[in-house]
């Protein structure tokens, strides 16, 4: 399986290949796309499926970044990805469940660091590639976890590209450039905040991807959204909390789930969980487990 992150222009090109299907992920940005006739968009949870042999045209607008995987339909047949296609709608354009957006995370993130380890290695002093205490060294300062068995190669992607295939639906088509009048700088701005709801976003950094000041990004949100950066940031957050804890194949720990969705605190989750809603986490949970036929789940 080829694997790349790739950066487009704004000017529009098209081709197909026939020995392969492509997934195209997005992780910064969106991706304007027809795939034999039909249009639709790359971003945030919405990802692409180009079948093999299929002719399509692409542009993105802006500062945009995708990961694109190339699977050999074999391999794709082998691991199921296609019947998992299939049965969600066998669309090129897919909406992964929220609850499931943090695969995408976890597979972008777990590719990125294994490409930060080539580029370490190839610049390994002993001349063999191997990762020496100053390469540690670096990747440590990096932030980068060294346990390489925990980074993306082909079983590690097909498993994940199972768990999102397995959850997500047929999405429709939609004009990139209307958004429901959202001006395409918030929609790539909202595309990329919803695929990081686990880390910590500042106002600042919204700002630098829209291109805006702060002040105009609040009237940005003000005028499209009704609402503010933050505030907008904190209900998408209790938001995919509440599509997790409703999720029952979902066993992760409330700690877990609150750490997902960017609390460093489960008390304060709870807190604002319950503001929200109008009832405890703990409660949904309770309430899906006896759903599901009395799964167990652990709190």
């Amino acid at each position: 399986m080829q694997t790349s992150f790739r950066q487009y222009r704004s000017e529009a090109a098209s081709h197909s290949h026939d020995d392969f299907h492509q997934i195209i992920i997005a992780d910064l940005g969106m991706l304007e796309l027809e795939i034999e006739g039909r249009g639709g968009c790359v971003s945030g949870r919405r990802l692409a499926f180009v079948p093999a042999g299929d002719t399509h045209a692409y542009r993105a607008v802006g500062m945009n970044r995708f990961l694109v995987l190339d699977v050999d339909t074999e391999v794709a047949a082998q691991t199921g990805l296609e019947r998992l296609w299939h049965q969600a709608g066998a669309s090129p354009y897919l909406e992964v469940v929220a609850g499931y957006a943090g695969h995408l995370t976890g597979l972008l993130q777990g590719l990125e660091q294994k490409r930060a380890i080539s580029r370490i290695r190839r610049i390994a002093p002993d001349g063999q590639g191997n990762l020496q205490p100053e390469n540690l060294s670096l990747l440590h300062m990096a932030g980068i976890a060294t346990c390489e068995s925990a980074f993306a190669d082909d079983a590690f992607i097909c498993q994940t590209l199972r768990e999102v295939l397995g959850h997500s639906a047929a999405a429709q088509g939609r004009d990139a450039d209307s958004g429901q009048g959202i001006p395409m700088r918030l929609q790539r701005l909202l595309a990329w905040i919803e695929l990081r709801l686990s880390e910590p976003i500042g106002i600042s950094e919204m700002a630098m991807i829209t291109a805006q000041s702060e002040s105009a990004l609040f009237a940005t949100f003000q005028r499209h959204l009704g609402t503010t950066p933050m505030r907008w940031l904190g209900e998408q957050r209790l938001q995919r909390a509440h599509a997790m804890l409703g999720d029952p194949k979902n066993t992760m720990t409330l700690g877990n789930i609150a750490r997902e969705v960017g609390f460093t605190d489960q008390s304060a989750f709870s807190r604002a969980f319950s503001r929200r809603f109008g009832h405890a986490p703990i409660a949904l949970r309770r309430g899906a487990a006896t759903a599901s036929d009395g799964s167990s789940y652990q709190s």
